[in-house]
């Protein structure tokens, strides 16, 4: 198989994803020349038999794909294991994206890594490149760009190269938050040493976690997961010891962050293994 989409479900019936609905509602026709889909179900229920059947009648696909890991596994890991299934290249989708003819007919470009425009809420808000919002098509600078893993294209060639630095392509270090940054500080790094070549190509309708009206709980939970992401960027990409990230920790503690008390175990498990509590 030449391309192999990649669409990963948590806590949705394949109806209720975004992504599989706009994806396959797309003429056979437009897909990328021998196209395998993937769909992986990452919880916590299980796929029903009518639901499998209909994901494997999909027209237009070389072939269709079905795994199940009810424990909800890292999206680092469910990445790196689609790579291992030897697709020339890999198209990565959360659950809740809208894929339309454009995104698709980016990628008959030729680029090693392809993301696109993503949009939420109406407007522009990734990839980023030197901190700002690309807003335009086009070739982007690989040692100075980061945007969220849903819609990216990356090639075998390029996830080898990757690999070979850091023994995975996506950091199993991380688990959900991160996981897309953490890839592109790789690539920035690979950048500053070997040619890179990354176009931003074709646009995606995306819902952003961070433009979603949240309940208290649901921004607790997320800002401890990603202070998680916080911790470990300082251990595995900024050079920083384990005792100035526990030092951090400490002033965050001390700061506006008193919650973080209730999982302080954990933080501290996470800063002395180097790893999310998940992955």
């Amino acid at each position: 198989m030449r391309t192999l989409f990649l669409v990963v479900l948590y806590g949705l019936r394949p109806a209720e994803s975004a992504t599989l609905d706009s994806l396959l509602a797309q003429p056979p026709a437009s897909l990328p020349a021998d196209s395998a889909l993937l769909v992986w179900n990452n919880g916590p229920r299980t796929l029903a038999a009518a639901e499998r059947q209909a994901l494997l009648a999909a027209p237009g696909w070389t072939t269709v794909l079905i795994e199940e890991d009810l424990g909800n596994p890292p999206l680092s890991r469910v990445y790196n294991q689609a790579l291992r299934l030897g697709a020339e290249r890999l198209v990565v989708f959360d659950q809740d994206s809208v894929v339309d003819g454009r995104f698709l007919q980016a990628l008959g470009q030729d680029a090693e890594l392809l993301v696109p425009l993503v949009q939420g809420a109406g407007a522009i808000r990734y990839p980023h490149q030197y901190k700002a919002v690309v807003t335009a098509e086009g070739p982007l600078d690989p040692q100075a760009t980061v945007t969220i893993s849903s819609g990216l294209c990356l090639t075998q060639g390029l996830a080898a190269r990757i690999a070979a630095r850091h023994g995975d392509v996506f950091d199993e270090r991380f688990a959900l938050y991160g996981v897309d940054v953490s890839f592109f500080l790789r690539v920035q790094a690979l950048a500053r040493n070997e040619p890179v070549e990354l176009l931003c190509a074709g646009i995606l309708d995306h819902s952003l976690s961070e433009l979603e009206a949240e309940t208290p709980a649901q921004r607790r939970f997320r800002d401890i997961e990603k202070f998680y992401v916080a911790l470990l960027l300082r251990l595995h990409y900024k050079g920083a010891s384990r005792g100035k990230v526990l030092r951090y920790l400490v002033r965050q503690l001390l700061g506006n962050r008193p919650y973080l008390y209730g999982v302080l175990p954990q933080m501290l498990r996470t800063v002395l293994s180097g790893r999310h509590p998940r992955a």
